[in-house]
């Protein structure tokens, strides 16, 4: 406990002062890079640097691209092997104006400003800590680029030992990857990555067609249950199939049979999906597959809606299923004319 009288010695912690500067020297070769690859129109719209990694707010008008953020990490890193020394240079404001440092927008300074530079690659008014030599950042790489708002980006990026940490984490995450792929060699996970996609899309197709077959095969009995109101075929059931063949069931009465209006309701666990088609003469009698799909999901505390040949909804109570189907039946019967 410190008391009244104590002498104490109080010390600045150095490995985290010099990975601060670090991140900050970065930050500084990071701006430049960014006006070298993305114009001059790049200017400064905020930074927060700490010992783990540093980030630069500038103003640009659209995400960069994966090669704009490569050549930005590359002129970067280029500058930091030049071993390029860094000057602090406290000066009046108007000299430092002419030397071309820039400053931070909004910023108020005074008449005598301090100013940051290395070599002929950066400088700007700074009060903060930095490296002596741009050789001591070590190394530099971008963890991210995202958009903070209209018209201001952000990148992320770590210096030093944290590159390293950032590859050993993305080595760990690849192996891990390729032990799942069942690869012996990491180099070739996106090539079993690629295989495997192809596999899932031509398993999509096949599913797709087993789907058309399934539906095919239960159209024509479902049909038999169908009942006519002044020449349209008005069908609502209950049906039993995953939802990808109950829409391909849709579709074909839709396209295949122009006098038929369905409701196809598929229960579920805690809800009802249902479907209605229209074929194009029963749209021309008076249905309405969006308004009659929305008056059967109101029955089990649902809603939906669409056009007049197709739609959707869902109901919340599938013990009124019954009851919603059978005022299905009766809303159709009413807009058929």
């Amino acid at each position: 406990m410190i008391r009244v009288g104590d002498t104490v010695r109080a010390a600045v912690n150095a490995e985290r002062r010099n990975a601060i500067r670090r991140n900050h020297s970065a930050l500084h070769l990071l701006q430049g890079a960014l006006r070298e690859v993305l114009g001059n129109h790049v200017e400064q719209a905020g930074s927060y640097v700490d010992e783990e990694r540093g980030r630069f707010d500038f103003t640009h008008f659209a995400a960069m691209t994966p090669e704009e953020l490569d050549r930005a990490e590359a002129l970067v890193n280029a500058r930091i092997l030049r071993g390029i020394p860094v000057q602090t240079i406290e000066t009046d404001i108007d000299e430092a104006k002419k030397m071309g440092a820039m400053m931070l927008f909004g910023e108020k300074y005074g008449n005598v400003v301090r100013v940051v530079k290395m070599g002929e690659v950066s400088a700007e008014f700074c009060g903060g800590t930095h490296v002596a030599n741009t050789a001591m950042v070590g190394l530099f790489h971008i963890i991210s680029e995202t958009s903070v708002a209209a018209g201001v980006r952000r990148i992320e990026c770590v210096t030093g030992m944290g590159v390293l940490a950032q590859l050993r984490e993305k080595d760990t995450l690849i192996h891990a990857v390729a032990k799942e792929l069942k690869v012996q060699n990491s180099a070739d996970v996106a090539k079993k990555a690629a295989q495997l996609q192809s596999e899932l899309s031509g398993s999509k197709r096949e599913v797709e067609m087993l789907n058309a077959k399934l539906a095919a095969g239960q159209l024509q009995s479902l049909l038999a249950g169908a009942f006519e109101v002044r020449g349209v075929r008005v069908l609502c059931t209950k049906i039993d199939m995953q939802p990808d063949a109950a829409r391909a069931l849709a579709d074909q009465i839709k396209a295949d049979h122009a006098d038929t209006v369905a409701v196809l309701a598929l229960p579920g666990a805690d809800k009802v999906s249902l479907l209605a088609v229209a074929g194009k003469d029963a749209v021309a009698k008076g249905i309405h597959a969006g308004k009659l799909v929305g008056t059967v999901a109101a029955v089990m505390g649902g809603k939906g809606g669409g056009r007049p040949d197709s739609a959707m909804a869902g109901g919340k109570d599938a013990d009124k299923l019954d009851e919603a189907l059978m005022t299905a039946r009766k809303t159709a019967e009413e807009m058929i004319h």
